[in-house]
């Protein structure tokens, strides 16, 4: 295998002046730099990325921290939006990505140990949970540069980038009264399971409700289930199958999901009880993925600029690095309402009479 010294012997130069053509540095003749380069295409000779990082301190590479398991169809395209536009940041600015996926059975495994053995540079965590206090701690005794994606820790030196989800809840809760619906379920999670962004979601739900009809919604109308979809078929099955609902509760005319894997259950639901989308039920989904499973009814959501936000970490993550005093960013991003067939309007055709 060729060393540095032997692409310095061939192009008849010195060791250094070979490292500053490695490095990009300057104070290199043109006619220089080719004989280098045409040296090292000659060898094969590629640089040693444990001596490069030992030289300069960097390893020009981020590392990526999740909870999302791989086995989960609906959260791989979260991830792997995010991943899209991370990727692209990387390419641009020479980075290398290193994944690290938290598996929730494996609570003593070290998930801050690629940059407490120097294989990263800095961490970017995809905050479908929130970080730990432990890890938060130790994030901020070593210095770690820091940026979480889809959660707000309030520690001073950890940026986030988060989506407007409550406005989002909001604005699409008015989409649904526009088109004459009254009666609107919503599909959240379970009291046992925490998601700041879906909480949000149901805020807003509830703000506007109050707005737009002067008065709390049905408490009735809150569905609650897991994120697996047998749960939520479940859910959908206990509201609308008449044998199955409680005494008195009213059957709504449209239901805001959460997600967009609790819409497309739902919609599998309401078939089985031979109710049409939008016909008999309106249906509208959160995250924008269900645009991607090309289903039909095509689902009405809200898309969350999710290429956008890995980008944009990556972008802030590379400024902390080259400057551990910067003080933390907080960025908030609006979720567009992307109309679908799923919505309809009542008292018109392909939606309820």
């Amino acid at each position: 295998m060729a060393t540095q010294k032997d692409v310095a012997k061939k192009a008849g130069v010195s060791f250094i002046t070979v490292s500053r053509v490695i490095n990009n540095e300057g104070n290199v003749k043109e006619a220089t730099r080719k004989k280098v380069e045409d040296a090292i295409r000659e060898l094969g000779y590629f640089p040693s990325f444990a001596g490069k990082a030992l030289n300069s301190g960097r390893n020009n590479t981020i590392g990526i921290m999740t909870p999302i398991r791989f086995n989960e169809g609906i959260e791989n395209t979260y991830l792997m939006s995010l991943l899209k536009g991370i990727e692209r940041a990387c390419r641009e600015n020479g980075q290398d990505i290193l994944l690290s996926p938290m598996v929730e059975d494996s609570g003593s495994f070290d998930y801050l140990r690629p940059y407490r053995q120097r294989k990263v540079d800095g961490l970017i965590y995809v905050g479908l949970q929130s970080l730990s206090g432990s890890m938060i701690d130790e994030i901020n005794d070593l210095l770690i540069p820091c940026i979480v994606i889809a959660d707000r820790p309030g520690h001073k030196r950890i940026s986030w980038i988060d989506t407007d989800n409550e406005r989002a809840g909001y604005e699409t809760t008015k989409q649904i009264w526009k088109r004459g619906h009254r009666v609107i379920a919503f599909h959240g999670l379970e009291p046992a399971i925490h998601n700041a962004n879906i909480a949000d979601r149901e805020a807003g739900f509830r703000r506007a409700f109050r707005e737009l009809a002067g008065t709390e919604p049905d408490e009735r109308l809150f569905i609650r289930s897991g994120y697996d979809g047998e749960s939520i078929r479940k859910s959908i099955h206990a509201l609308f199958n008449p044998a199955c609902r409680y005494r008195g509760t009213p059957e709504p005319t449209a239901v805001f999901c959460s997600t967009d894997n609790r819409a497309i259950a739902v919609v599998q639901e309401l078939a089985s009880l031979g109710l049409t989308v939008p016909g008999d039920v309106s249906i509208v989904g959160f995250d924008g993925f269900a645009r991607f499973y090309h289903s039909s009814p095509t689902i009405a959501t809200n898309a969350q600029p999710l290429p956008e936000m890995g980008e944009l970490a990556v972008r802030i993550l590379l400024e902390h690095i080259t400057n551990r005093n910067l003080p933390r960013r907080e960025v908030v991003m609006t979720v567009p309402f992307v109309d679908g067939e799923s919505l309809g309007n009542l008292g018109t055709p392909g939606g309820r009479a």
